[in-house]
């Protein structure tokens, strides 16, 4: 039922002049009808979490007079494997991620320095015998100043994954390369609103089309098992770790292995369904709840309904964009309505009763599209 708006008279303590043609414009505000239920309820606006992004120095060097032992809490006789759990403790109380505490960083970087000289059997040799000096060049040393981006030393170590801290076991040296998240697994997927709906809300039922494990091989790619062998290339670590000599010294740099990809494994025969990517295509039917109060362009980010791969273990997410279909004779501007109406010469001086087209909601649950 249309709604009832009452113009009133013209009140001549109001000084206004009109000078116009036998009718005029007035911009009339819903507020009746959609102001006050909008105050009510919440007006989402959809942001995304970002990963940090930290400005990192090319190489970090420990402090002159530094104890390496000592930093990492072990005696000059630990193994390997003792001083690669004390790193692993160490690096996770100090990782600035964790720990906001003032000179936490710092910490962190004299753990990382002092793991990359220990945890090298030429360059622990080197320090044992003629400490920092062996290192920078001196008596014979070879391996140049101990230099270590830490945070790169950290995800080679742990490996990356959705958490700050990676995988692996005590003691492990492990790459995990192939948890690396990017925007290829995302889906993006354009839903258009009516005017109403994105007033009032409620639910829209949509069809995606994503990739899937491929149920013949089960997400490996492979024939068969016996078709997935070890990569020899990174001896099934994903990455490939070079050491070269650089006017600031010694460097190491890791990066992903060029013959596996970061898997680790190599597929000598290939799944004749999915040729080998261990995904398939398909189409997906669900449920999305669209909030009351939505505009023109607002997107909704929904965790864990991309595209799934198996064999990186990497699960993308839908965004959903929303175009908002404009309505005839009305417009939103925040939480308000405004309507635009025509009224005569006479109507504006003796004011008059005028019909406008209210915003009701409409059933949207299972509305496909």
């Amino acid at each position: 039922m249309p709604l009832i708006h009452t113009t009133p008279p013209l009140h001549y303590a109001i000084s206004t002049l009109i000078n116009a043609p036998s009718s005029s414009s007035s911009t009339l505000s819903a507020a009746t009808f959609g102001s006050n239920f909008l105050r009510k309820i919440h007006n989402p606006i959809f942001r995304f979490s970002t990963a940090r992004n930290r400005s990192r120095a090319a190489v970090v060097r420990a402090k002159a007079g530094t104890d390496y032992y000592s930093t990492l809490n072990v005696g000059p006789n630990a193994t390997l494997q003792e001083i690669k759990a004390s790193y692993r403790k160490l690096a996770r109380k100090y990782h600035p991620d964790m720990n906001k505490s003032p000179g936490a960083e710092d910490k962190f970087k004299e753990i990382s320095a002092a793991y990359e000289v220990l945890s090298d059997d030429e360059k622990r040799s080197l320090y044992d015998r003629f400490g920092e000096s062996g290192l920078q060049g001196d008596n014979g040393g070879s391996t140049g100043a101990p230099g270590v981006d830490p945070f790169d030393l950290f995800d080679t170590f742990f490996g990356r994954s959705d958490g700050v801290f990676g995988v692996g076991d005590e003691g492990s040296f492990n790459f995990n390369f192939r948890n690396k998240r990017n925007h290829v697994h995302d889906i993006r997927y354009d839903l258009h609103l009516s005017f109403e709906e994105s007033i009032f809300g409620g639910q829209r039922e949509i069809e995606v089309s994503c990739f899937q494990t491929c149920n013949m091989c089960d997400g490996t790619g492979a024939k068969s098992k016996n078709c997935i062998k070890q990569c020899t290339n990174c001896g099934g670590r994903g990455g490939e770790m070079k050491t070269q000599r650089t006017p600031f010294g010694m460097m190491s740099q890791v990066s992903t292995c060029s013959k596996c990809g970061g898997l680790g494994k190599i597929i000598t025969d290939q799944c004749r369904r999915c040729d080998g990517s261990g995904q398939v295509q398909s189409k997906q039917t669900m449920e999305v709840e669209i909030p009351p109060g939505v505009n023109d362009g607002d997107t909704m980010q929904i965790q864990g309904q991309g595209n799934f791969d198996k064999k990186r273990q990497i699960t993308g997410d839908l965004y959903v964009v929303l175009h908002v279909d404009e309505k005839q004779g009305i417009w939103r501007e925040g939480l308000h309505l405004y309507s635009k109406i025509s009224i005569d010469f006479t109507d504006a001086i003796l004011g008059s009763v005028k019909k406008v087209i209210p915003v009701t909601s409409s059933p949207l649950i299972n509305k496909k599209q």
